[in-house]
């Protein structure tokens, strides 16, 4: 119960309160309010309540209220102003406003019941803030749900209001929210209450929060959000993150804030987050990230999640983002990844950077978020912000050299310094993926790129223990970058010497191995890095020799202890590397000295001193060395001698072992032996005489001749290495000779003598042209008679081919020497074993020459020379004078050699000549001398079967036939026989079998036997003879040799009267026994049937024989002939694979599993099939087709009967032999390799068969073709004969019947009937048409398609149009049709239309003469097979196209067909009409040449004849006849115009003045009577034809003409265009005065049209030619007195400017002043049409200039570009002055002797033209352009300085020139005031400084006269010269208006000040 005195006090005080209320008036309203107030606040808030409430209820008539306010009473006025004032003071408090609240909520009566407080609040004008302020307090405590429902839609209503109050500053009028009054106001709006929904959505408690803040500051609110936010209101089902992405980054970037609103989610303390929440979070703000929504503060959000007491896993909050739908990087997840990383907490373990490095399903993805990062710069995101482990610090490298850690420094702090990165990256870089393997490529080349170093140690650190393919390709790439000298190597090495060292020892090595040359690089990194003795451990040890070498070169090592220690420790294996090793460097040096050109040694070379070394332990070794090791040794020490032969001791008598010391001299000695060779290079002393020198020296016992004698040896062998690349040509012959003569006269002895004959062997084993082969022959010239006592090197010298060439009887001599070896015995003294210079092996031992006793004498030079002499000229007419002075000149003891030659040199080469020489020999009467010659032939013939050579040299087969010819003529011809021990001919042939050398054995035998035809004794039938011819049978019949190996030995049997067909065949061959080489000969195959069908039952023969199938499946591929596997290539591409078989016909593998199985099963197969077809057809063939041709002369007819038949029946039998076989076959086949290839579950029958049913006929097909083609040649075979004995009857028996001699014998031809009866004429046309029935049967369908073509043609209602339009199609597919049957039908349809059409006939042989390819095709023809009648087609094609009127072609468009036929007339096989061809076309050559000469020549040599003649005339009508044949029929006539005028050039036609400019007026006459002709007759189709080849010629000519000197082509170009136009103008003109009223005009407007067509189809290549037709209209607009043609020239030249400006405007620009220097200057429009032309890149400025002052316009600066040659106008002297001039070097008194020089020559005072314009537009130029360039250079200063000299000169000239001077020289400066640029600038400039400077009134007058002048004409109007003449009149300084002549007349006045007033004032 309360208190009754407090309860009487409040009753009291609240009666008080009413009666206060009750008697307020305007008087006391302040007392009584503040008393009412002091009371309430006294008594407690109850009574605070009860005032305001009484308050509310004495003004409920004034809220209530409607009326204005003037009705109310006043005794309500007063409580209602008091009620707003204190309802206004509570909403201005937070805190007060609760009692508002409370007063309210809970006040009685039905005025509080029904209280509107929307109203209430407009009622007392609340203000937006103060409604929120109340309402806010309404809504945060439990109050009346009506009311609450109002405060809520008061606080939407005014809450945007509100919050720009809040702003305010102060939000009230004089008052502001304390923070205390914020915080209570913010816990009103946002702490979570008991109503349904939240008061404010989140969007409005955002922007309450971001106002408070940015008023109070964030630091005030903080503390008032943490407590509030872990109550907020929010609707239902919120997530934290929807929260978040609401309020924004600003607002949750505070961690605290962050905490708050997890606490709002229970996260706290107490309660942390779970691993689970935090994954979840963040996958959520992953994907609104991806969503493209801006995100909360992330990086906050993260340090919030960590600032509890909880160890998280943030390593899955990374691994959250492995997500397999994800691809692409988006920077808001980027900007998420880089927060969570830098944020979650570094010292946590794991961190969250080590979920990257975990195994990512999508692993791509994982790459693509790793590669975005690590683009970032360094200041968003570093790897090694992060923790981790690091490639490289400088704490690894902390003992390091400063660069090495100023390099560590460098790096340590990049991105890419992770080693984890690295393993992720070599993880995935061999991933089954292409896309991921090569997105880590691309990454790992982004990395190089960028830090290479980081990227090699990187891949070098990852503890992976296996290395990829790809980790190792990257690592020796870069490996190979560092070693190649990278900056940062040093880094790297030591790094990679730190972590792996055994991998920088095998890079090193690898290294090496790549290039030995790289030692020196290793060697530096070694000595580093101080890891050189480590390095030396490097096995192989070749490797490390070569280290150890270089290092003991550099003195970093002590060579001599190393190498015994490891001799001590690794003992043989060491030692054999060493020798291996110095092995590899001689090689080296030795290539490197031989090649030529000279190549640099692979290999760091050895000095002598380190070699002397190696040597010496070696040899202190050699006990511990294997035995061939003892024995290589020393060959690699000889070649050290070699290499360096200052390693040997060269003194006399000497017995020191040459290897261990170098060998040096003192310079007095060196120079004496350099004085010495110096004086025999200048031939003061001869060669002997240093011989002698050099053999007394060695004779001497004085030690300082001995030393002299060494050191020139040295000397000499020192040079060696110089001979290839240095030595000039005397020099080198003379060292040669030198050399072969210290051989030669044995002064050197032992091993130098060894070393010597090694250096001859190295200089011949090079190519003919080298210096040492020139030196080597030298020097094996001058002991040549000595090689005999050295057969190893005899033997050497044989392997040489180029010595065999060079020297043939050298090497005569040296076989010699080697089958009749010297009776003492090879010398051996010194000569050390010649590795690879072995003696061939012989393969003929049938022929053994006898041995040759005795050296061989060779006569002195002077008798050899006599003898030769004799020998040379030898003839029949003085041949017994010849005997007589032979056989005093030779001596018995020359016959050897003299033998020699003449079998070598003179018989083997002149066939011709044996009998005279055999004649000879007879003479001389000396029997010794013919043995000699028959031992030389057997010599020689023994030789060159050996050779290797002949095999392939066609000459050399040539010269084996003369000799074995010879060889009979001296022998079996003359009765006396051929020892069985030196030639055995049956062995010979069956040796030649064996090794397969018949191509050399059987013409020697053949030859060898034919003069027996001479000899009584050995002509058949001699049986030894016929023993010979029968092995000669059996090889004919069964080795299947080539045709002309056959030919030999039917000449031979033909020779003899041998038929050897009568000949038993021996059966020595066919019955030998297998053996290594090879099987025995078939036997005839006499039964077809037995041939065997399967690939394994065939006999293999030898490569002479055709094998009839492979010896097995897997020899199938080697056996097919080509023709067969260029068929069975094509045959895959035709398998087809039926649809019904979807989804297999469309897999790659089951179509290429048919194609195999087809394959195999036609290779099986075609070969017998093929083979007995052939076989059957050739037989039938040659016996059908014999007998019906027997009397048939024409071969031609027989080969084409022949084919007919043959490929007929072949076909026909191979298909039908084929198909069974083939079809079981193909069946088996597939079924195989469908199972092979995993398709075993469609190998059912039912799909086997429909393949093979598919495939079959395809097959067939290709079987018979196989079988036509080779029946073909067969046949050819088989004829052979026949066609040989037909052409042997043309030649000799020509017009005589013929009768087949190879034929069978046959009686019953009497008795046949009339058709079929063989006629003495030859083959009736009946009879042919049964072969041509072999090709097409009557009713094939081709013949009927045939027939119905040519009857539409005849049919056609247009019988011109159609049949040329049928023949036109024809001739197409002719060329495009790869079958013969296809070109045989076009070929006969075309000659049936040519038959039946004219025009037909007319064009199709156009087209095909005028087919770009067909004289080349022509030409290929003929070289492929030259057969007769392809030879008179030629011929006859050839003389009607020359020899037409006019011709169709010339003789150069058949170049390639008359070469060949002169090749094939040199070669023997051409017939008469091609030989007559020839010498017709010689002879007309000749005449040309004599009669009618060509024109270069009529004109060069006869003067007095002029080129006007009729003859030449004609002649140039036929070339310009030729051109428009061309321009006509070809396709592309440019491709035909260089060889044409090629031809036109060689003829001289174009080379000389006047015969050129004939040319062209002949061209421009006929084409023109061309025109005229074509009229008259109505042809009006090719009446301009001619017209228009003239026009293309002109414009060819134009295109690919050039100035001689390639300087100035394009006024070449302009000069010859110029040129060919005056010569068309004068026809024209010419004409016109000859036809007068009937002049003819079209054809000249034709040729003018066509002329510009074309030359716009060149422009690219014409340049600035355009520009100089463009100023061929100048001089007709000079003249003032312009006549109306003139005038409308001129009209078109404007338009044609006009279209210049518009589409090609830097033209203009460009050409400028070239174009203006020739314009008159009365065209003043065109000129300021030129001048108005600026590039399209320039935007022109105002030129009224209203913002701007002159000087600083920015495109001012700029020089532009002139295309125009300016300076030309000045003479050189002038030009020179000038420069002076300008350069501050001239003298005064140039300026008035300028001025003289102005004037033109001997101008009288009626000339129009006083001054040289050219030359003032030049010097204005000239001094403006030099003027600016200096400007420009002196940086910093204006650009135009009146003080300039070039201002100087200019200034002069104005102020001194009369009046007409001044005009010209403003004129000229007006020509550069164009569009903004620096010209414009400097001589806009000048004209207003000229204005101002020179005081004459009249020159200003004539400077406003030349501006003015510009712009009363049309437009356009130079910018630059509007700017000029504005500037002029706008600037006072010019004082323009007070001058005298602006108003000397009234309309000058008026004309200037409509200028003025259109220039607007400048601002």
């Amino acid at each position: 119960m309360d208190n009754p005195t407090s309860t009487n006090i409040h009753t009291i005080v609240k009666a008080q309160i009413v009666f206060l209320l009750s008697t307020l008036t305007e008087d006391n309203f302040e007392r009584n309010q503040v008393e009412i107030r002091s009371l309430s606040e006294q008594h407690g808030i109850d009574t605070y309540l009860h005032f305001i409430r009484r308050l509310i209820v004495h003004s409920q008539n004034r809220p209530a209220s409607s009326g204005p306010p003037a009705s109310f009473d006043p005794s309500t006025s007063l409580p209602f102003r008091l009620l707003v004032q204190e309802t206004q003071r509570l909403a201005r408090d937070p805190f007060l406003a609760d009692r508002f609240r409370d007063g309210i909520d809970k006040g009685e009566g039905d005025i509080f019941r029904q209280f509107d407080l929307a109203r209430f609040m407009d009622r007392i004008n609340l203000r937006p803030l103060e409604k929120l302020v109340l309402a806010s307090s309404i809504t945060s405590s439990p109050t009346r749900r009506e009311l609450a429902h109002q405060a809520a839609n008061v606080i939407r209503n005014e809450f945007d209001n509100a919050i720009v109050a809040l702003c305010h500053n102060p939000s009230f009028d004089h008052a502001d929210l304390s923070p205390n009054q914020i915080a209570k106001f913010l816990s009103n709006l946002l702490s979570d209450t008991s109503a349904e929904s939240p008061v404010l959505d989140t969007s409005q408690v955002k922007t309450l929060i971001t106002a408070v803040q940015t008023k109070y500051g964030k630091d005030t609110i903080a503390p008032i959000l943490h407590r509030i936010l872990p109550s907020l209101s929010l609707l239902p089902n919120t997530s934290l993150v929807d929260l978040l992405l609401q309020l924004g980054p600003d607002i949750t970037s505070d961690t605290d804030v962050d905490r708050s609103l997890l606490a709002r989610y229970g996260i706290t303390d107490a309660n942390p987050p779970r691993d689970v929440q935090v994954v979840e979070t963040m996958t959520v703000l992953s994907r609104q990230a991806v969503e493209g929504k801006a995100l909360c503060d992330v990086g906050a959000l993260v340090r919030a999640f960590s600032s509890f007491n909880v160890c998280l896993n943030w390593p899955s909050v990374i691994k959250s983002f492995d997500k397999p739908d994800r691809h692409g990087v988006d920077t808001a997840t980027l900007k998420l990844l880089i927060a969570i990383l830098l944020n979650s907490p570094r010292d946590a373990e794991p961190h969250a950077v080590t979920g990257f490095w975990e195994v990512w399903s999508n692993s791509l993805y994982q790459l693509r978020l790793l590669d975005a990062l690590l683009s970032l710069p360094a200041d968003t995101f570093n790897f090694v912000q992060l923790p981790g482990q690091r490639i490289v610090t400088v704490d690894d490298v902390a003992i390091a050299s400063p660069t090495i850690k100023s390099l560590a420094a460098n790096v340590q702090g990049h991105t890419w310094n992770s080693l984890e990165l690295f393993e992720v990256l070599v993880r995935l870089v061999d991933s089954t993926s292409i896309e991921i393997k090569n997105y880590v490529r691309d990454m790992l080349d982004k990395a190089i790129k960028i830090s290479a170093e980081l990227v090699h140690m990187g891949l070098l650190q990852v503890p992976e223990p296996v290395w990829t393919e790809t980790r190792l390709e990257y690592s020796r790439k870069l490996l190979s970058m560092f070693l190649a000298g990278h900056p940062n190597h040093q880094l790297v090495f030591m790094r990679m010497w730190q972590i792996k060292p055994s991998c920088l020892t095998t890079a090193f090595r690898e290294f090496y191995e790549e290039n030995p040359l790289n030692i020196t690089r290793i060697l530096d990194v070694a000595q580093d890095l101080k890891i050189l003795e480590a390095l030396l451990e490097v096995r192989p040890f070749v490797f490390a020799l070569d280290v150890a070498a270089l290092a003991s070169r550099r003195e970093y090592l002590n060579l001599d202890k190393w190498l015994a220690d490891n001799v001590a420790n690794h003992g043989r294996e060491f030692l054999h590397s060493l020798i291996l090793f110095l092995q590899q460097k001689m090689e080296s040096e030795k290539v490197s000295r031989i090649s030529d050109p000279a190549v640099e040694s692979r290999t760091m070379s050895l000095s002598p001193n380190t070699i002397t070394i190696i040597l010496r332990v070696l040899r202190n070794n050699s006990t511990l060395m294997n035995e061939g090791d003892v024995e290589f040794s020393r060959e690699v020490r000889d070649a050290c001698l070699q290499i360096h032969p200052r390693l040997m001791s060269l003194l006399p008598g000497n017995d020191v072992e040459p290897g261990f010391t170098v060998v040096n001299y003192s310079p007095e000695i060196e120079a004496e032996v350099d004085g010495i060779y110096k004086q025999m290079y200048d031939e003061n002393i001869t060669i002997d005489e240093v011989i002698g020198m050099l053999r007394r020296y060695k004779e001497s016992v004085n030690t300082h001749d001995h030393e002299i004698f060494s050191c020139m040896l040295h000397f000499l062998f020192d040079e060696y290495k110089f001979f290839q690349s240095y030595y000039p040509a005397r020099e080198l012959a003379m060292t040669g000779y030198l050399f072969g003569s210290l051989i030669q006269n044995q002064l050197l002895e032992n091993i130098p003598f060894g070393i010597a004959i090694r250096y001859i062997l190295d200089a011949l084993n090079c190519p003919p042209e080298t210096n040492l082969f020139k030196f080597g022959l030298q020097a094996l010239g001058q002991f040549e008679s000595r090689l005999p006592e050295w057969q190893p090197m005899c033997a050497a010298l044989l392997d040489i081919p180029q010595l065999a060439e060079m020297r043939p009887d050298l090497i005569a001599n040296i076989s010699r020497a080697l089958t009749n070896p010297n009776k003492n015995g090879p010398r051996g003294d010194g000569l050390m074993s010649l590795a690879g210079h072995t003696s061939a092996p012989v393969v003929f031992s049938a022929i053994h020459p006898d041995p040759v006793d005795g050296d061989v004498e060779t006569p002195t030079e002077e008798q050899s020379d006599r003898i030769l002499f004799i020998v040379n000229n030898l003839a029949p007419s003085n041949f017994d004078v010849k005997v007589s002075e032979m056989k005093n000149q030779l001596d018995d003891v020359h016959a050897q050699w003299f033998a020699s030659y003449l079998v070598d040199q003179r018989i083997s080469t002149e066939p011709n000549n044996h009998g005279l020489y055999l004649r000879f020999l007879d003479s001389l009467n000396r029997p010794q001398l013919l043995a000699l010659v028959l031992q030389e032939t057997f010599i020689k013939a023994a030789a060159m079967l050996n050779s290797e050579r002949v095999l392939q040299s066609g000459s050399d087969r040539n010269t084996l036939k003369n000799v074995g010819s010879w060889l009979g003529t001296i022998t079996l011809a003359r009765d006396r026989p051929i020892r069985h021990n030196n030639l055995s001919f049956k062995d010979l042939l069956i040796e030649g079998y064996e090794s397969g050398r018949l191509i050399v054995a059987i013409p020697f035998v053949c030859k060898t036997l034919e003069p027996c035809v001479k000899s009584k004794v050995f002509k058949p039938p001699n049986p030894w003879l016929m023993a010979v011819i029968s092995l000669l049978a059996e090889l004919y019949h069964f080795a299947e040799l080539k045709l002309n190996l056959k030919f030999e030995i039917e000449v031979l049997c033909k020779a003899l009267d041998i038929d050897l067909d009568t000949v038993e065949a021996t059966i020595i061959l066919r019955n030998r026994p297998l053996t290594d080489s090879g099987l025995p000969l078939p036997e005839y195959v006499l039964d077809i049937n037995t041939i065997p069908m399967g690939g394994d039952q065939v006999i293999q023969g030898e490569s002479q024989l055709l094998p009839l199938g492979p010896a097995s499946p897997s020899d199938s591929q080697r056996a097919v002939g080509a023709h067969i596997e260029t068929i069975l290539s094509t045959l895959q591409l035709h398998v087809y694979i039926n649809p019904q078989l979807t989804p297999l016909n469309i897999n790659h593998a089951f179509k290429r599993a048919i194609q195999m199985a087809v394959d195999r099963a036609v290779r099986e197969i075609i070969l017998p099939v093929v083979e007995r077809s052939v076989t059957i057809a050739g037989i039938s063939t040659r016996e059908l087709v014999s007998k019906d041709f027997v009397t048939e002369a024409d071969e031609e007819k027989l080969r084409h009967a022949g084919h007919l038949m043959a490929k007929k029946l072949a076909g026909s039998l191979a298909l039908v032999t084929c198909k069974e076989p083939l079809k079981s076959n193909l069946a088996t086949h597939l079924r195989q390799f469908l199972t092979e290839h995993g398709f075993a579950e469609a190998v059912h029958e039912p799909v086997v068969q429909m393949i093979v049913a598919d495939n079959l006929d395809i097959a067939c097909l290709a079987i018979e073709k196989a079988a036509m083609e080779r029946a073909v040649s067969d046949v050819d075979e088989g004829f052979a004969a026949s066609y040989d004995a037909r052409r042997r009857h043309r030649e000799l028996r020509n017009g005589q019947q013929f009768w087949d001699p190879s034929a069978p014998a046959f009686t019953f031809g009497a008795s046949l009937p009339d058709p079929l009866r063989i006629r003495p004429s030859g083959l009736q046309p009946l009879q042919a048409g049964v072969y041509e029935d072999f090709a097409l049967p009557p009713n094939h369908d081709i013949r009927l398609i045939a027939s119905r073509i040519l009857a539409l043609a005849n049919e056609a209602g247009d019988r011109q149009r159609t049949p040329l339009m049928m023949s036109q199609k024809i001739v197409q597919l002719l060329y495009k049709t790869s079958s013969q049957l296809g070109r045989d039908v076009y070929v006969a349809l075309l000659s049936r239309l040519c038959q039946q059409f004219e025009d037909v006939e007319r064009e199709a042989i156009t087209w095909l003469l005028y087919a770009e390819d067909e004289d080349q095709q022509l030409a290929k023809t003929l070289f492929a097979d030259p057969r007769p009648n392809l030879l008179n087609f030629t011929v006859n094609l050839i003389r009607e196209c020359l020899s037409a009127n006019p011709p169709i072609a010339s003789q150069n468009q058949f170049s390639f067909s008359i070469e060949m036929l002169n090749q094939l007339a040199q070669s023997g096989r051409a017939n008469e009409e091609v030989n007559r061809l020839l010498e017709d076309l010689r002879g007309a050559r000749r005449m040309s040449n004599s009669t009618t000469p060509e024109p270069s020549l009529a004109v060069g040599r006869q003067t007095s004849v002029k080129p006007e003649t009729e003859q030449l005339r004609e002649k140039l009508s036929i070339w310009f006849q030729q051109w428009v044949a061309i321009y006509q029929r070809s396709h592309s006539p440019e491709k035909n115009f260089v060889p044409f005028i090629t031809q036109l050039t060689k003829q001289g036609i174009l080379k000389m003045e006047d015969v050129s400019s004939f040319f062209f007026r002949v061209c421009a006459e006929s084409s023109v009577n061309n025109y005229m002709k074509c009229v008259a007759s109505g042809d009006y189709d090719y009446a301009f034809q001619a017209l228009d080849a003239m026009s293309r010629l002109i414009v060819y000519i134009i295109k690919y003409h050039g100035d001689a000197s390639g300087v100035n082509n394009d006024q070449a170009k302009v000069h010859y265009l110029t040129k060919i136009l005056s010569i068309f103008v004068l026809v024209l003109a010419n004409l016109h005065e000859e036809q007068g009223p009937a002049f003819q005009q079209k054809p000249f407007f034709r040729f003018f049209s066509s002329l510009l067509n074309d030359l716009h189809g060149i422009e690219t290549h014409l340049g600035p030619v355009y520009f100089h037709l463009l100023i061929s209209i100048s001089p007709f607009l000079r003249d003032y007195d312009v006549q109306p043609a003139a005038s409308d020239l001129y009209r078109g030249a404007l338009r044609l400017v006009l279209v210049l400006l518009h589409d090609f405007p830097e033209f203009l620009s460009g050409h400028y002043f070239s174009l203006c220097d020739v314009v008159p200057p009365n065209c003043v429009q065109l000129r300021n049409i030129i001048l108005s032309a600026f590039p399209p890149s320039i935007l022109l400025p105002d030129p009224y200039l209203r913002n701007v002052k002159f000087d600083s316009i920015p495109d001012m600066g700029p020089v532009p570009p002139i295309l125009s040659d300016f300076s030309s106008g000045l003479r050189d002297d002038l030009r020179n002055y000038l420069d002076q001039y300008l350069f501050n070097r001239g003298t005064p008194s140039f300026l008035s002797s300028l001025m003289d020089q102005l004037k033109l020559p001997g101008v009288t005072g009626e000339s129009v033209d006083t001054y040289d314009l050219p030359l003032i537009n030049s010097l204005v130029m000239f001094i403006g352009v030099s003027s600016v360039a200096q400007a420009k250079a002196r940086s910093g200063s204006p650009l135009f300085n009146p003080t300039d000299p070039g201002v100087v000169a200019l200034e002069y000239l104005a102020a001194n020139l009369d009046a007409e001077g001044q005009h010209h020289l403003l004129v000229s400066i007006g020509l550069h005031l164009r569009y903004p640029n620096a010209h414009t600038h400097w001589f806009s400039s000048l004209v207003l400084h000229l204005f101002l400077e020179v005081k004459d009134n009249r020159f200003q007058e004539i400077v406003t006269t030349t501006l003015l002048e510009r712009f009363i004409v049309h437009r356009p109007h130079p910018w630059g010269a509007l700017v000029t003449f504005i500037e002029l009149l706008r600037n006072p300084k010019y004082d323009f208006w007070q001058k005298d002549f602006v108003k000397v007349a009234p309309e000058v006045t008026v004309i200037l000040e409509r200028v003025a007033r259109s220039i607007p004032p400048q601002s």
